[in-house]
């Protein structure tokens, strides 16, 4: 008998810590327009400082990235149980009510030879309520335990090295929610940007093994059915790809956002999302729609074998804040895609057509 008792007190105890450990994540938090102060309010991860989720909160990553002053991102997604998001074609899936979508920013620093530095900086989330999505952003404290709600940004002046070892440093700003809102805008909604099927088919290593990011969702029953013949977009990085593919891939997650006709920059007429084929609405041979400085004097958006002619360009390689684009979320110039885009133009066709 008392060893019976004493098993089960045991029994006990392991059931109390490890509902401790794993307790659930807090969804009436983010159902809740009583938005909390802390980030560690939700309870998404384990261990808020190392980044490590709470089972239920999936890591993923993008095959094309958006640029963010060359700042790391780890990315989670937390979908409730018994609920699932749904297939949408061309375009982020359709996620239910009480979903979350996590972006934590970050920079490394090599400190000496062996030892890096991480430092979090912000962590943005997009929370499905009930008629809309929220958006709101978390800025880490000094001492690196804890985010607080910031709605009016901020500016976070640090270091990072880069991936060639070089220090250096950046004037890192922490989106306002007003901000927030015009890259995330598609019509009158808010609605995530990122996490689309063609941008999600790619293998991510996870603790137990590696496996294609949409697989794991499906056995996780996070997402429900969805084609198998999904085309991924091209890493832009991946000089084995299509340069054309490549450049469409990055100028889609980083301009199409905005420039598509949905977006906040419908009005220009500039569609740079990932489904548009039109040639003027792709900015060839498209002169500019009340851009003043930020057309340089130039006449066209894309001069097919002239990058040096095309404002598109112009506008990349510049960090003016009237001038550059995007013209939110970046204060340095992005040296690799401005050399593919210079490339992708300079191979084009005069007469090309699309």
């Amino acid at each position: 008998m008392r060893a019976k008792r004493a098993l089960f007190l045991l029994f006990f105890v392991v059931f109390l810590t490890f509902s401790d450990t794993h307790s659930s994540v807090n969804d009436e938090a983010i159902l809740s327009e009583d938005f909390p102060i802390k980030l560690s309010t939700y309870g998404f991860f384990d261990n808020l400082a190392q980044q490590q989720p709470k089972l239920g909160v999936l890591p993923y990553n993008l095959i094309t990235v958006l640029f963010s002053d060359y700042a790391d991102k780890d990315r989670f997604v937390y979908v409730p149980s018994a609920k699932q998001a749904h297939y949408v074609e061309d375009s982020v899936f359709d996620f239910p009510v009480g979903t979350a979508l996590i972006k934590t920013f970050s920079y490394s620093k090599r400190i000496n030879d062996s030892d890096v530095l991480k430092e979090l900086i912000e962590t943005r989330l997009l929370l499905r309520k009930i008629e809309r999505w929220e958006t709101l952003t978390y800025v880490w404290n000094e001492e690196q335990t804890e985010a607080y709600l910031k709605v009016g940004g901020k500016t976070v002046n640090t270091r990072f090295t880069d991936a060639t070892g070089k220090n250096r440093t950046v004037r890192y700003r922490v989106p306002n929610k007003n901000q927030c809102k015009e890259c995330h805008a598609s019509g009158d909604s808010i609605v995530p940007i990122g996490p689309k099927p063609r941008n999600l088919d790619k293998d991510f290593d996870y603790p137990d093994q590696t496996l294609n990011q949409l697989v794991k969702w499906s056995q996780m029953n996070i997402i429900d059915d969805y084609p198998q013949n999904v085309q991924p977009v091209a890493d832009f990085t991946d000089l084995s790809k299509d340069i054309d593919a490549r450049a469409r891939a990055y100028l889609a997650i980083n301009c199409g956002h905005c420039h598509s006709p949905k977006g906040s920059a419908s009005s220009t007429g500039l569609y740079l999302h990932y489904g548009e084929q039109r040639s003027k609405q792709l900015g060839i041979l498209k002169p500019p729609v009340a851009a003043g400085r930020g057309s340089g004097g130039l006449n066209y958006s894309v001069v097919p074998g002239d990058p040096d002619a095309s404002i598109l360009l112009f506008r990349m390689i510049s960090d003016d804040p009237a001038i550059m684009m995007p013209e939110s979320g970046r204060s340095i110039i992005h040296k690799e895609a401005v050399s593919l885009i210079y490339d992708w133009i300079e191979r084009m066709e005069a007469d090309e057509t699309r």
